[in-house]
């Protein structure tokens, strides 16, 4: 019988496996590494973009804000505030009793009336005295519509001539 000696065979694979798992966990961690520097260098090149974005951002919302904020009537100048008064006081002449106005809009040029009447009859008395309001013309026919209540609600433009 004859002898066979497999140390060297054994040492062979011994030598390949741990080439192999040597190599696999090197590449591991060098994946971990490569990562985490992508996502430092990342972070440091979007985080001054992101807070450029951040302050954009901001100066559009306070522009946007200080436009939709309503003007008080404290905020109006006192003669803007009288030019208004003879218009509003023929409004509420010749608005008819069946009628009444829940929203009045200016958004030069046109000034829009919003409201409701009992009866299209007052409408109709309502858009003809409208059309006698100094300083406006009629504008384009706004909507007609009728509620559950049977009320017709109305939308009404009048278009400034300065």
């Amino acid at each position: 019988m004859r002898m066979i000696n497999l140390l060297p065979w054994r040492q062979q694979r011994r030598a390949r496996c741990l080439r192999f798992w040597g190599t696999l966990s090197l590449a591991a961690w060098m994946l971990v590494i490569i990562t985490a520097y992508a996502i430092r260098i990342n972070n440091a090149v979007m985080l001054p973009g992101l807070q450029t974005q951040l302050s954009g951002i901001q100066s559009v919302r306070q522009v946007l804000a200080a436009r939709q904020r309503p003007a008080t009537p404290a905020e109006m100048p006192a003669p803007q505030r009288r030019a208004w008064q003879p218009l509003l006081e023929s409004l509420s002449r010749i608005i008819p009793a069946q009628a009444w106005l829940t929203e009045l809009r200016y958004q030069p040029p046109l000034l829009v009336f919003i409201g409701y009447a009992t009866t299209l009859p007052a409408l109709s008395s309502l858009r003809d005295a409208l059309k006698d309001i100094a300083g406006f013309t009629p504008g384009p026919a706004g909507e007609l519509q009728q509620d559950p209540q049977g009320r017709w609600m109305f939308t009404l433009q009048l278009k400034s001539q300065g």
